[in-house]
């Protein structure tokens, strides 16, 4: 029988910049985008980053991932907002013309009840600065070789994140990570600590064979945005911030180990490593979306179809 193969360890410097929509590795990032064959290229998205991996056997860096990010749900302009509230108000038009007569066209009298309802309805009401649509989707793209594909996508679940939130009167963050060439669904949760600051984030991860329990623990004292890799409560290496940076850098270290020689959990651990930098714009706006949920005002925090599919029970009947 031949020996197993010893666990090796991996390494990854993540890039990401402080000033994205300038960077010339945009125009490169667009070029690719023309020859990609996924749909999980779309030209609403900024190359915000890029991934350089070290080659275990020469001991180069060789630059192997760009990180991407969706502009129209992280950062929307006038023309996107207008068309998420219109939407809405369509949407709400129809709810209402609905309650009145199920289908088919009203009567005067019908038609007449129908605008006093929509005067008084607080969605028909509001104007583009009352959405809270803010979310977080980035995207990791391996880009040697001859073509640039997908590796996976982590993306903030912000309905969990306002329950969550309300429960322990903090913003927690939840994150989804999607992975290629796998059926599951990796959920990162923020846990709630008590009397103690630094963050710490859990999550379980399917290899093929089994499931691994891991901790992502924030060091009470750092420089930049460290934290420690822990599985089934061993440590497995670390994500060092680098906090004298333009950007949000840092450097992905994990130990000789199975895990590290998963590819799709490397990637998972680089996306969370890119998402750091955008924690507390993220916080922010958890606490935005609570404060309109607790105000009675549940109708501003927009959720949007693609985080509606991330709840879709698999289970249900056709």
């Amino acid at each position: 029988m031949m020996a197993a193969k010893e666990p090796v360890g991996c390494q990854r410097f993540v890039d990401m910049w402080a000033l994205p929509g300038v960077h010339p590795s945009n125009v490169e990032f667009l070029q690719k985008l023309k020859t990609a064959d996924t749909n999980h290229f779309t030209t609403h998205m900024d190359c915000v980053g890029t991934v350089n991996t070290l080659d275990q056997e020469t001991g180069d860096w060789e630059k192997t991932h760009l990180v991407g990010v969706r502009t129209d749900v992280w950062k929307p302009d006038d023309e996107e907002m207008h068309s998420c509230l219109d939407a809405m108000k369509d949407k709400r038009r129809n709810e209402l013309k609905r309650s009145i007569k199920r289908s088919g066209r009203l009567n005067a009298k019908q038609k007449q009840k129908l605008e006093d309802q929509l005067a008084d309805d607080e969605i028909m009401q509001m104007q583009c600065d009352d959405i809270q649509t803010r979310r977080l989707v980035l995207k990791l793209f391996r880009t040697t070789g001859d073509r640039v594909r997908w590796v996976g996508t982590i993306e903030e679940v912000t309905a969990t994140e306002v329950h969550n939130s309300i429960g322990t009167g903090k913003p927690l963050l939840t994150m989804a990570a999607m992975l290629s060439r796998s059926d599951l669904v990796t959920y990162v949760q923020q846990n709630h600590r008590t009397f103690r600051i630094p963050s710490l984030f859990s999550f379980c991860y399917h290899d093929g064979q089994r499931m691994w329990n891991l901790l992502l623990r924030r060091y009470w004292l750092s420089i930049g945005a460290d934290f420690e890799i822990e599985a089934e409560g061993q440590g497995i290496g670390e994500i060092d911030g680098k906090l004298f940076s333009f950007g949000s850098d840092s450097h992905l270290v994990l130990d000789p180990h199975p895990l590290a020689a998963q590819s799709s959990f490397v990637d998972l651990i680089t996306l969370f490593a890119a998402s750091v930098g955008y924690h507390r714009a993220m916080r922010k706006s958890v606490n935005r979306r609570v404060e309109a949920a607790l105000n009675g005002e549940s109708h501003r925090n927009l959720l949007q179809n693609e985080e509606l599919r991330l709840r879709q029970n698999g289970r249900a009947a056709a």
